[in-house]
This record gives structure tokens, sequence and C-alpha cells, in this order.
């Protein structure tokens, strides 16, 4: 395919009197119009083509892709449970199927422990509000900077009413129910790829060359590793900081214990930015109480952040996941900008692998003595790469 155009081409100027003087009439003929053409090959239009339909396609099924992401994750955390079973002699299909069983009856456990009373204490919650709200309020004089602002929080006449609460709590229940139906697929998915995901991967290795299969196989060794640490160390942290935030607030007489210790766990999923939102509903919960408790929560929760950040998760992940206090903010609002809360969630592991592919994939690329000098400082933060 073929794209003509005319430009205007004007005379070169003489290079010397007698070049001009031997060719007058070219400078007077006026300008010349010339064609020129611009080859569009078949394949460059099919190439184009293909990529507007593939980019349409991914935003299309977008909620489908983060989901088997999510689940990638899962199976990535699991499979090494299965190789210790095989390496303790057990056969596939009954790894398999212990791990399986063993992750649904942990999950149905926790449920059935954990909802009902959650949905009890929520009910008797909203159906105090009102009465927590002037609690709140009584905590603070007339005319200070907190009472100005807690008056505009609380100036909305629904407070007192108790058929929003009714609603808004319908509300949640709805979303948490559309959670739980997003969770069992996410394990659905999950033990499909369990079963099924090395027969795929090999499937896959057979479109690439060997050296490309060797990258491809040691890349995916490295960030194995570093979504498992990831986590396996994030069930254990949530954990940690939910049974925390239980003892603290039940010791305290706070309202809503259960519920603050919940929502604490799962927005320790999210760093920096969740632990500001779970400190900040326990401390305005426990205004309801007292400012003295409100001010005991706020002091306690700050140390087991503390503790959090410099004692348990340098033990709970190793130094797999060596990315500073910036790395780790920024990754968490690209992530979330880009795909919402399943972005924020993985993130972390997904910038820390990039030292696996800078490794693997750079080398040549950025050198070797730029990797050198990227790991150096990292060691040089961090301690060595465990």
């Amino acid at each position: 395919m073929s794209i003509k155009t005319e430009g205007v081409v004007k005379p070169e100027r003489a290079r010397s009197s007698s070049r001009s003087a031997a060719t007058p009439s070219v400078a007077a003929s006026g300008d010349k119009r010339q064609q020129m053409e611009i080859l569009l090959p078949l394949m460059t239009i099919i190439k184009v083509f293909a990529s507007i339909v593939f980019a349409f396609t991914v935003y299309k099924l977008w909620p489908l892709l983060s989901l088997v992401f999510l689940s990638l994750f899962l199976t990535v955390t699991l499979h090494p449970m299965v190789e210790w079973l095989e390496e303790r002699k057990f056969k596939r299909w009954a790894a398999l199927s212990i791990v399986i069983v063993s992750v649904v009856a942990a999950l149905g456990i926790s449920m059935a422990l954990v909802i009902p009373a959650l949905i009890d204490q929520m009910g008797a919650l909203s159906k105090n509000i009102p009465t927590m709200r002037d609690e709140i309020l009584r905590s603070f004089p007339l005319g200070g900077f907190i009472r100005h602002n807690l008056d505009h929080l609380f100036e909305d006449t629904t407070w007192a009413e108790l058929g929003p609460w009714v609603s808004h709590l319908v509300s949640v229940g709805n979303m948490a129910l559309g959670g739980l139906l997003e969770l069992a697929l996410l394990l659905v998915i999950a033990f499909y790829l369990l079963v099924d995901g090395g027969k795929t991967y090999q499937w896959i290795l057979a479109f690439f060359s060997r050296e490309d299969c060797l990258k491809i196989q040691k890349t995916s060794e490295e960030i194995s590793q570093v979504i498992f640490g990831y986590v396996a160390g994030q069930a254990i942290t949530s954990a940690l900081v939910m049974v925390y935030c239980y003892a603290v607030l039940m010791i305290l007489n706070v309202p809503g214990a259960l519920m603050l210790s919940v929502l604490a766990g799962l927005f320790d999923i999210l760093p920096i930015l969740g632990f500001f939102v779970s400190t900040g509903l326990a401390t305005l919960l426990a205004l309801s109480v007292s400012p003295r408790t409100a001010f005991i929560v706020l002091i306690l929760y700050l140390i087991y952040h503390a503790l959090e950040n410099y004692l348990i998760i340098p033990k709970v992940y190793g130094k797999r996941l060596r990315l500073s206090t910036l790395t780790v903010l920024l990754g968490l609002l690209a992530g979330g900008l880009l795909a919402g809360i399943p972005g924020a969630i993985v993130a972390l592991p997904v910038v820390a692998s990039y030292a696996v592919i800078e490794q693997v994939w750079l080398r040549k690329l950025l050198g070797s003595k730029v990797i050198e000098k990227h790991e150096d400082l990292k060691n040089e933060e961090f301690g060595e790469a465990s």
C-alpha cells in the first residue's frame, strides 16, 4: 500500500557565479513539484489492528484478569506446601487434596466463628450510634478546634436516626456478600491453577527458544519466592495485628472491638495508608468511652505500628521485599490508581520483583555495573539478601 503526497522542491542555490550564469532557466522557471510515496506494509496494518483489539480485550476483561492474577498469587503460595507433602512420599493427588481441603476448612471455621459475632456486634453498634455521638461530643468543650470539627462531622441529622444506619448496614452486607462470592471464585481458580498450572506453564514455554526458556524458568522461580514470602508474611502480620487490636480494645471496653480488629487486619494489607485508616476508626470509637481511652488506643496503635515495621516485618518477610518506605508508598498509590484495591494488594511483590527482571533480562541493556551498584545500595540499606 502506498500513499502519495506532493511536496515543493525549491531550486538549489548556486554555489558559484559561473553555475548560476549557466542555468538561468532553472531559477526563472519557478518551483518544481515532486511526488513522495510512503509505504505501509500489510503486516504493519495487521499488527496495529491486532494491538488495538488486544488493548480493547484487556480493558473489557480486566476484572477477570485481576481476579486470575490474585489467584496466581494464592497458587504460588500453596504450591510449596504441595511439594513439601510430595517429598514425604504423598502422591500428588493426595497432596493436592490435603492442601485444598485444609484451606477450605480453615476459611470455613474462621468465618463460622467470626461472621455471626461480627454481624451481632455491628447491629448493636448501629443502634448505639446516636448515643455514642453524644458521648464523643461531650468529651470536648464547646468552641474548641476539635469540637468545632466534630460538630461539622456530626451535623447531619441522619446521625440520630436508625433508618439510614440500617440501610448503610444493608449496603455493607451486600458488599460483603459480593466479596465472599469473589473470594469463592478466586479460590476455585487458584485450585484449578494448582492442579493444572504445571501443564499450562510447560505449554507456554514451548513457544520460546531454549535460552529464553532458561531465563523464564529462573525468573519464575525467583518471583515465586518473592510472592510466597509476601503472601505468607502478610497472613502472619494480619493475624498478629487482629489479635493485638482485639486484646487492646476489649481491655479498654471500646465498642465494636471485633469489627475494629478485623478491619485492622484487612487494612494491614495496605501499608502506611491502612494503618492511618484503622487507627482513625479505633480512636474515634474510643472517644465514646473517654478522651483518655482514645489517647491510650492511639498510643498503643502507634507502638504496635513501630514494632511491626522495625521488628515483625523484617523477621516475617526476611529480606526478599527490600523496599524503601518511599517505594512502598509510590507503589501502593500506583497500584491503587491502576487497578483499585487488587492493584494496591499486589503492588509490593510486583515492585519487589523488578530486581529479578533487572538481573535476568536487563543485564545486557543496563550493564553489569548498574545492576551491581543497585544491589550494593540495597545491601547497605537492608543487609545481604537472604
